[in-house]
């Protein structure tokens, strides 16, 4: 798979910090418009500029638009969180999560969900780019969703995060059906 680099004014340093869990967003607009509303440094509206690590269209186009050694803002606020990762200072307060997470945005307007080609791109990105790149772990706890770190969000609304994990975690191992085989073939062996 392909990454075009789509180069977003948007971001800033980590401040030490590496890259440890993934934020999964849908962008909550349409396609003709996203790309460029997370390159904006003032986009309308108001809200100020955000941007994110990666972008993927409808027909699946992943766009990278921060590079992944740099602070992406997509996920600065917390409120009422339920990641179990997230980070602490020495006072107790939350550290700005932009410094430790890798933002992914996928084009979607809910209550539309997702495209087959978005999820093959998303699942390779995260389960082969960012896995051996950063050496991300493939489970819950290192890629939630947006609003499990500020509550007041839906976001990722119509992505399962849940069902996009279980699909990238490799199939469990039947270990007793293993000790079976070896016992077999040591019965016949001997």
């Amino acid at each position: 798979m392909n990454i075009t680099q789509s180069p977003s004014p948007n971001f800033y340093s980590r401040q030490g910090y590496k890259p440890e869990l993934i934020v999964v967003h849908v962008t909550d607009g349409y396609a003709h418009g996203d790309l460029h509303y997370l390159q904006n440094p003032n986009p309308p509206g108001g809200v100020g500029p955000v941007s994110a690590h990666f972008y993927i269209d409808p027909a699946g186009a992943i766009h990278q638009l921060v590079r992944e050694d740099q602070g992406a803002w997509h996920a600065g606020r917390v409120l009422n969180p339920t990641a179990k990762l997230l980070k602490k200072n020495w006072l107790g307060q939350h550290v700005n999560p932009n410094y430790y997470t890798v933002g992914i945005e996928v084009s979607c307007k809910p209550p539309v969900e997702p495209t087959p080609a978005q999820m093959v791109s998303l699942k390779w990105l995260i389960g082969n780019h960012l896995k051996t790149l950063l050496n991300v772990t493939i489970d819950r706890d290192h890629i939630i969703g947006h609003r499990e770190i500020f509550a007041g969000k839906t976001c990722p609304a119509t992505l399962n995060v849940d069902k996009l994990v279980t699909e990238l975690m490799p199939p469990a191992v039947d270990r007793s059906a293993i000790v079976k085989q070896i016992k077999e073939l040591a019965d016949k062996l001997l």
